[in-house]
């Protein structure tokens, strides 16, 4: 089969059984193979694994544009065909559990990780979440999991205790063991008014205020920030820092962005407080 020839409906349905059989494995702490999947049905429909593993990279793609937790490792390749889009939607509405698997996995608490192996990233290049053309569906995609993750406090919780003792570990490290002693979990301690999570130090005594954000999806998986952190940002970016924590627990990365987060951030406006125009009626 040539490899410019459009995908079939019987060929799209194929990848997504097989794409949503393995974020079903995944959701649920399941091994799984993703070469072993590839492969089976690269050999099913005639197509090559090259051609497969972009077309998987299409339906995370769907799945990233609904807000929905996708496969990691199958980052999403955008410019995605609606039939896909459809086929996506018709088969999580054939499984009638598959909500409730991710409702359970985004929500489930987060343990106290004492020792993580921290990954030092650079920013993600891409925005894989736009506001382009198929952002408009209505599928029938009843939740935001964007949001959802965001707001699991037991995730959020860990993640700051983590940045907690790791900011402490780098100042005993560099010799400022009474900068260490002064590095304070502000959400906890102060209250979660102050616009950030965490207060600590450059081991020249220079403040840091770290907003914490930690996720379980990938480094690509977007962030939830409030309007008050934005302007808290802006106030003081000098000191500001944004902390991505991702992969959490799981090999965990992390990215810094300094300075003012509609500086570091494309910001998408998600909700808007509306209030009835004077004569509107």
């Amino acid at each position: 089969m040539a490899r410019n020839e459009p995908w079939s409906d019987t060929e799209n349905a194929v990848t997504v059984r097989a794409y949503l059989n393995m974020l079903e494995q995944e959701l649920t702490g399941q091994h799984y193979s993703k070469t072993q999947y590839r492969r089976e049905v690269a050999e099913r429909i005639g197509r090559s694994e090259a051609s497969l593993e972009w077309k998987f990279r299409n339906v995370s793609a769907v799945l990233a544009d609904q807000r929905c937790v996708y496969v990691r490792g199958y980052k999403p390749a955008v410019n995605y065909q609606d039939s896909l889009a459809d086929e996506v939607a018709r088969q999580v509405r054939g499984r009638p559990d598959f909500f409730h698997k991710m409702d359970t996995a985004v929500d489930r608490d987060a343990a106290d990780l004492l020792d993580l192996n921290w990954t030092d990233s650079v920013m993600p290049t891409e925005v894989l979440i736009t506001d382009g053309p198929h952002r408009l569906h209505t599928r029938g995609y009843h939740t935001d999991y964007v949001a959802r993750e965001a707001a699991n406090k037991s995730l959020g919780d860990r993640g700051e205790r983590a940045v907690v003792r790791r900011e402490r570990s780098i100042l005993e490290a560099a010799g400022r063991r009474d900068l260490a002693e002064q590095v304070r979990h502000v959400s906890l301690e102060d209250g979660d008014g102050w616009g950030y999570d965490v207060k600590s130090f450059e081991p020249n005594g220079e403040e840091r205020h770290l907003e914490v954000k930690t996720t379980r999806q990938s480094i690509n998986w977007p962030m939830i920030v409030s309007r008050h952190e934005v302007r808290v940002s802006e106030s003081k970016p000098e000191h500001y820092v944004l902390m991505r924590l991702y992969n959490f627990g799981d090999g965990t990365g992390y990215y810094e962005l300094h300075g003012a987060i509609s500086a570091t951030c494309d910001l998408d406006p998600l909700d808007y407080l509306a209030l009835p125009k004077a004569g509107a009626a």
